[in-house]
């Protein structure tokens, strides 16, 4: 899979009569007069307003650089550019600026999957690329807030989400700069709440867990239900260790009955 990555010239993931934009660094938008959250018109966002909670970084988000109001696109070769710096045209956001955010194994967690149906996920040296199939602790990234309306997005390496200079971007961050400030929009409802995944796992026994799990995925063919035949002190375990969802995942794979991992 790795191998048909890298023979694709990277570009953004391209829809019928959608208009072609070219990546930017971040020295094009010198002397732009970009603004940070504060000046925030309608014109320049559309319906998509900032979050202010993590239970609001669900469904389909856009990541926007602060300093310069570009947001974060997916190519087709997994990487992640900065996109154009956002005009007062009021055009809505490129099907590759788009991200589904879904809840992570903590409360101030989430993963977010690329319009190619990939999760973003950090690698060894801090780079993000969009190759996974599933979440696991790569994959998630935690979100924190300030004030001022901007979020900071830190990886599994323990790195603050930093832009450069010629526009890359990755897990690299000792700590929090300029330049590791997003802003995270949303279009959805303000009306929540949405209950965690990690407030979910709390609830009801290790085995209780398991089972609501299990009945989510698998095709009941023989009107039996298939539960993993390894130990519940694994899942305890996992529970105490903060990778519970990790071990669900390792236990779905195993069962033949489930219909995504046939």
């Amino acid at each position: 899979m790795s191998s048909n990555y890298g023979s694709v010239k990277s570009s953004k993931l391209k829809f019928k009569g959608e208009k072609k934009k070219r990546k930017r660094k971040l020295q094009d938008v010198a002397g732009d007069g970009a603004s940070g959250v504060s000046e925030d018109p309608t014109a320049r966002h559309g319906v998509w307003w900032i979050v202010r909670d993590i239970q609001d970084v669900k469904g389909s988000v856009l990541l926007e650089h602060r300093q310069s109001t570009s947001y974060i696109i997916a190519c087709e070769d997994a990487s992640v550019a900065l996109g154009d710096i956002r005009d007062q045209s009021g055009e809505g956001p490129d099907n590759a600026e788009i991200f589904t955010a879904l809840p992570g194994s903590a409360a101030d967690k989430v993963a977010l999957k690329t319009g190619y149906d990939k999760f973003l996920t950090v690698g060894v040296d801090g780079s993000i690329t969009g190759r996974a199939e599933a979440i696991g602790s790569r994959e998630e990234f935690k979100v924190s807030f300030n004030e001022e309306g901007y979020q900071t997005l830190v990886g599994c390496n323990g790195r603050y989400l930093t832009f450069d200079k010629s526009g890359s971007i990755g897990c690299t961050g000792q700590e929090e700069k300029d330049t590791s400030h997003v802003v995270i929009r949303t279009r959805g409802d303000k009306v929540r709440k949405q209950e965690t995944l990690a407030e979910k796992e709390k609830k009801g026994s290790a085995r209780e867990y398991e089972v609501n799990y299990v009945k989510l995925y698998q095709k009941f063919q023989d009107k039996k239900l298939k539960i993993s035949d390894k130990g519940i002190k694994e899942l305890k375990s996992a529970r105490k260790e903060g990778r519970f969802h990790e071990e669900m995942l390792d236990r779905r794979e195993k069962q033949k009955s489930d219909r995504y991992c046939m």
